[in-house]
Parts: structure tokens; C-alpha cells; sequence
């Protein structure tokens, strides 16, 4: 029963031998130091934590108390209760801080959850009220040695520190999260503003122009392409159709947030959408993927029964984080970083997180690798390889590199399934495209910005092929690396221009477009080869429209660091032509060892470079997910930057690279864009 007691009524439980000790030796009976150390003595006994300075201190206190008293036969614990009970209190108190156990510790961990209690905040928190209640305790020993009615003031200063430990919590939480949003970003979209421009028809600008669209804004997209989509792109050789880079959308499941856009703007996500399928190859083995999350774990522990166990755990862990993590779309479309969800959610909510989240609060605050978590979990070096390739395909970071937060979503391909848009990734940047058109916005292509206009610390507009283009809401929808020279230095604080010139470019790719006379239907569409170092997409398989009938679309594609950049110089010239054609026949080489016969039926073959990526989507390097995905990369900035009304969406800013990510970015802009006007406040008490 003891265990079960609510923190503010174990703490009344705590304080009751002092309270019946004060009020009768006020009334002058030196009983209520016997009575003090029976009721000490009794909470002691029923108390769960036998180290609990609290208890511990209360026992002591009354033990000596009742020796002075009945053996020594002094008076002094009677007459001078107040002074001396307080000031072991405040003692007490401060012993504990610096024992790094604050007494309102032990009392605050019953009515939190367990993953609360290592966290750096909960410390605090309780280091701060048994700080006050320290001087609380203080200032009450000295006003008890004042006479009669001064020394009622004490009580005033009781009730104070009560009401401040109720409070404090909450102000405390809702403050620490709310400074992690950089003084720069603190500022509102202009009210009444309805004209936004949208620079970069990206996802993640189409995403957020879709939204504002829907919304009643005026929308303009500038794209400097001759279509929109950025990676998300497809274009034709012959008869075929072929994917620029995008081979499998996440975010479709119950709660994705790609499920959620699509919805939100009256598309059914299931017609729009085919499941993927997946192979990797393994020392020469082919393993074909399930689509089921408990039959792909059936299958891995089969091919590792002993650590069978142990993959069952993983799963059942991961994917409860999973699904943690995704809770917040039902109520604003996305996932939030731990600055807006104070400021979006309220402190409340912010305070029960880590009780409602306790799996993803706990990998989010651990600070580990995707490596670290696997090797908590398995000895078998070819499964830690094997639950390490989406995250080195998806986030182009090795398992020691890649932030365990930012794994989590790539394991949604196992939980909830990797889709492809029918018709090619072109057919989804189209829809978002026809949706903002469908709303009154406009879509121009051939737009390059040139530079972004600021008037007195706002936005104005935008120079697109030397026109002056207005709006006091600007979308950029381009690599942050970019903003110094669109939006001028002059324009910018000195440090914020210092952290973008310190940010890197994600890696690169090399991919080889094949056109091929050959059925390959019977191979799954996606491959991965920890073997070679390739993937493998042939996206014909998932809509057999792309290509003609007997024959097959084919990308064969390898992830590179950002320095192959510089290996193909001289774009047009002879050499550049030459080390292009050699690479792509690496890589056909490659694949034709998982599919024999592929070069042989090769009848339209193309390739990109790093620098044809950065061609047609100023990406610097040819980055393919913006930035540096690692754990040891720059923080990426801020959605809003230091220019009222100039906000900031795509793989540079939270949550990173991908079609999922880039769609989470451009919600959140748009819903602040537009006051988060989605929000469904959330209610009811906390729950584990």
C-alpha cells in the first residue's frame, strides 16, 4: 500500500510526526517527542526505501530527541522544537543535494514513471524544490526564535513552497523545451497574411503549398526545374520510364504522415499506392524480405535461432517505440521536435511525454547509435549488418554513425511497409502539384530564384529570372547550405551564417538508368546487396506501365561520400563522358552477377552523377539527403530562420532526408504558417 501512495500524500505521511510533534510540545507535553518517534518509526517501517534520507532523518531526529529529553531530562527538544526541528529539516535539505539525492526525489519518482527518473530535467527539477524547501526550512527556524504571533509567518512560507512544489514541474518543463527554440525563430507569421511563396517544388514545398492551398492561401511555387518533384522526379528514354532516385515511400501507415497529407487533402493514399517488396543478398544468399513484421522476425530467427530471443525483444521494443513515436500525428499531421510540443501541445502535455512515450522517450534521450542499440541486443555480426543496410541505403550513415532516433523511422519499412506511387515518384509530386493548382496556387516551372528580399529584418519577396516577385511569407524549399548566398550574409547574424557555413553536405549517388530487354518479373523490385555495395530497383515490377511489355526498367544505384563529388569534373567534356560511362558499367557488372544476362539485354542505359543531382537540384555536391546525416553532423537548423516570415522546409531541417521526412517538414511549416489550425487538443491523465 505504501508503494502505491501518491507523491503528495506520502509526503503528508512524511511531515505528520513533525506536525504532531510541533503542536504539542506547543501545548507544552513533552509526549510529542515520544509520539514523533513512534510515528518515525512506523513510516520507516512501511517505507519501501530504507535509504530515504527523509525517513531516515525524521527517525534519527526523534531518537536522539527522546534520549535528550527522557534521559538526560532536558527540556530543550520541547521548548525549542521550531528551531531545532526546522533547522535539521533545512540541513537534511542540503546534505541530500550533495549527495546528489534530493529528498523530493524519492517522493516525485512516485508519481512519475521510471523512464523519467534518469533523465537530466527530473534532476533538476527536484534539485531546485529541495533547494527552496532548504531555504523554506531555514527561513522558518529563524522565524521561530521571534516571538509569538511573528513566528506564524512560517506557515505562509510552508504553504508557498507547497504551492511552488505543485507547480513548478510544469513551468519548469514547458521553459527548459521552449528555449531550445532559437531566439531568431521566436516570431509569428504576419497575421492576416494570406500570399506565400514557395521556392523549390521539392516534397517538402509542394507539401506545404498543398496544405496552405487547401487553407485559403494564395500560392506560388517557383521551380528552377522543367518539373516539380526535386528527387522525387521521374523522366523517359525510349519507352521507358525511370525514377530519378525515390524506389519506396514510408510514412503510409496508420499513423504516417504521409498517409495523413494525402488524406487531409481528399486523395485515398491505398489508390494511389503499391507495397513494395525486398530482397537483400547475403554472401551470395538471397533473402526475400516478408511484408509481415511477424513473419520477417519468424524468418530472422530461423536464420538465427540463437538469437531468437533476443530478435523477438528487439522487435517488440522497436516497434513500440515506433509507434510512440507517431502518436502526435493524430493530432497536428506529425511527429514534433521537443521544442514545438510545448509551444503546439502545451506544457501539460509535454509533461506527461515521457509517461506516454516511455520506449521512444527512452531511445531518444539515451544518446545512442544504431549500433550501440544493436549490439545491446545481439552477438551475431551478420544480423547487426542485416538490421544495419536501410539505414546505411535510406540515411547514408554507417549503424556507428546513425543517431538511434533517426533509425527508428527507417525501421518503419519493416514495421508498416515501403510503398510506390503508380505511375512513378513523378505521379506524386504531380498530385501535390494539381492540388495546389486545384486550390487557386500557381506552379511555375523554369523560376530560378536569384535571391530572397529582406526589408527591415522581414521578408518581401523573391527576384525569380530578374522579376520582382511579393509576399510577406517566403517557403524555402533548398539546401540550407544555400541561404547565405540566397538571402545575402548582410542580411543574416554573424553566428547563424557561422553554424550553415559549418554544415556538410549527406552523401551522393551514382545511379545507372537501364533499359532492358528481358522479363524480371520473378525478382523481387527492390534488392540490396551487402555484397557489392548496390541496390537494385526494378520499378517495372511494381507498375509494369513504365516499361514495354518482355522488358524492364532498371536502376542500379550505389551511395557514395560527398568527396566522389570531385572524382567527375569537366561536366561535357570528353573525360567527364568517359569515367561517367566506365562507372555505370561497374555497376552493371555488379548487377549482373545478381541478375545473369542483364548487360547482355541492355537496350537504353543512362547514368547520374553526383553532379548531375546537383544540377537539377542545387544540392551542393549532389547531396541526396541534404545534409549530413551522422551523429557527429551540425544540429540542422530551425524551420523558421532569424527573417520574419521566411521559413525553411526540406532534408536540411528537421527531421533530415527522405520522402517521409521532407513531407513532415513542410506540415509543420504550413501549420505554422497557418496558426496549427489541426490541432485537436489532447485530454485526459496520464497513462504509461
Amino acid at each position: 500500500m505504501a508503494e502505491k501512495m501518491p507523491g503528495g500524500l506520502w509526503m503528508a505521511l512524511l511531515f505528520t510526526p513533525w506536525i504532531v510533534y510541533w503542536v504539542l510540545c506547543g501545548l507544552g507535553h513533552a509526549s510529542g517527542v515520544l509520539v514523533g518517534l513512534a510515528l518515525s518509526a512506523a513510516i520507516y517501517t512501511i517505507s519501501p526505501d530504507k535509504k530515504s534520507v527523509m525517513t531516515l532523518t525524521t527517525l534519527c531526529y526523534f531518537a536522539i530527541a527522546s534520549a535528550w529529553t527522557f534521559g538526560v531530562k532536558s527540556s530543550l527538544f520541547v521548548e525549542q522544537g521550531g528551531p531545532l526541528g526546522y533547522g535539521v529539516l533545512c540541513a537534511m535539505c542540503f546534505t541530500s543535494l550533495a549527495l546528489r539525492r534530493p529528498y523530493t526525489y524519492e517522493v516525485s519518482k512516485r508519481d512519475y514513471p521510471e523512464v523519467y527518473w534518469s533523465t537530466p530535467e527530473f534532476f533538476r527539477i527536484n534539485a531546485f524544490l529541495t533547494a527552496a524547501w532548504g531555504l523554506v526550512f531555514l527561513a522558518c527556524a529563524l522565524l521561530h526564535t521571534l516571538p509569538f504571533p511573528l513566528r506564524l509567518a512560517s506557515y505562509g512560507l510552508i504553504a508557498a513552497g507547497t504551492i511552488l512544489s505543485a507547480f513548478f514541474p510544469r513551468v519548469y518543463v514547458g521553459w527548459s523545451v521552449r528555449r531550445l527554440i532559437p531566439p531568431y525563430a521566436r516570431w509569428r507569421a504576419p497575421p492576416g497574411a494570406r500570399k506565400v511563396l514557395i521556392v523549390g517544388a521539392g516534397i517538402g514545398g509542394l507539401a506545404c503549398g498543398a496544405l496552405l492551398a487547401k487553407r485559403g492561401y494564395k500560392v506560388t511555387v517557383l521551380e528552377q526545374h522543367h518539373k516539380v518533384g526535386g528527387y522525387c522526379t521521374s523522366f523517359r528514354r525510349g519507352a521507358f520510364t525511370f525514377d530519378v532516385g525515390v524506389e519506396a515511400v514510408s510514412g503510409l501507415g496508420p499513423r504516417g504522415p504521409v498517409r495523413w497529407l494525402l488524406s487531409e487533402l481528399g486523395y485515398e493514399p491505398e489508390e494511389l499506392f503499391v507495397r513494395t517488396e525486398e530482397a537483400y543478398v547475403i554472401r551470395g544468399e538471397w533473402v526475400r524480405l516478408p511484408t509481415e513484421l511477424g513473419q520477417l522476425v519468424e524468418l530472422l530467427c530461423e536464420r538465427y535461432p540463437a538469437e531468437a530471443e533476443a530478435i523477438r525483444r528487439f522487435f517488440s521494443y522497436v516497434e513500440a517505440a515506433y509507434r510512440e513515436m507517431y502518436r502526435e500525428v493524430e493530432l497536428v499531421g506529425t511527429p514534433l521536435p521537443q521544442p514545438l510540443l510545448a509551444e503546439v501541445l502545451g506544457p501539460e502535455y509535454l509533461l506527461r511525454y515521457p509517461a506516454e512515450h516511455p520506449n521512444f522517450y527512452k531511445l531518444l534521450s539515451s544518446g545512442m547509435t544504431l549500433k550501440d542499440l544493436l549490439d545491446s541486443y545481439f552477438e551475431d555480426e551478420e544480423l547487426r549488418a542485416f538490421l544495419s543496410i536501410l539505414a546505411e541505403a535510406y540515411l547514408g550513415a554507417r549503424a556507428e554513425e546513425t543517431p538511434v532516433a533517426s533509425a527508428l523511422p527507417i525501421f518503419g519499412y519493416y514495421i508498416d511497409g515501403g510503398y510506390y506511387p503508380r505511375g512513378s515518384s513523378q505521379a506524386l509530386a504531380d498530385l501535390l502539384a494539381e492540388a495546389i493548382e486545384g486550390h487557386g496556387g500557381e506552379v511555375l516551372t523554369r523560376r530560378r530564384v536569384e535571391r530572397v528580399v529582406i526589408e527591415g529584418g522581414a521578408v518581401k519577396g523573391v527576384v525569380a529570372n530578374g522579376r520582382l516577385l511579393e509576399a510577406p511569407i517566403v517557403v524555402l524549399n533548398t539546401n540550407a547550405m544555400n541561404l547565405p548566398d540566397l538571402v545575402g550574409e548582410e542580411n543574416l547574424p554573424g553566428d547563424y551564417v557561422q553554424h550553415l557555413r559549418s554544415l556538410k553536405p549527406s552523401v551522393t549517388a551514382f545511379v545507372a538508368y537501364l533499359g532492358v530487354e528481358m522479363d524480371l518479373s520473378g525478382y523481387p523490385p527492390l534488392i540490396k546487396s551487402l555484397d557489392d555495395g548496390v541496390g537494385i530497383v526494378i520499378s517495372s515490377n511494381l507498375d509494369p506501365s513504365l516499361a514495354p511489355e518482355g522488358h524492364a526498367c532498371v536502376n542500379v544505384i550505389t551511395v557514395l561520400p560527398s568527396e566522389a563529388y570531385d572524382a567527375f569534373e569537366g561536366h561535357g567534356t570528353p573525360e567527364y563522358t568517359a569515367r561517367k560511362r566506365s562507372f555505370a558499367e561497374e555497376l552493371v557488372e555488379k548487377a549482373s552477377r545478381l541478375i545473369p544476362g542483364l548487360k547482355e539485354h541492355i537496350v537504353i542505359m543512362d547514368a547520374a552523377t553526383p553532379r548531375t543531382f546537383e544540377r537539377y537540384t542545387l544540392n551542393p555536391r549532389g547531396a541526396i539527403y541534404g545534409l549530413d546525416q551522422s551523429a557527429g553532423a551540425p544540429k540542422r537548423p530551425y524551420f523558421k530562420t532569424p527573417i520574419k516570415g521566411l521559413y525553411l522546409v526540406g532534408a536540411s531541417t528537421f527531421p533530415g532526408g527522405g520522402i517521409e521526412a521532407v513531407v513532415i517538414s513542410g506540415i509543420i511549416a504550413a501549420n505554422d504558417i497557418s496558426g496549427w489550425p489541426s490541432v485537436r487538443r489532447p485530454v485526459g491523465t496520464c497513462s504509461a
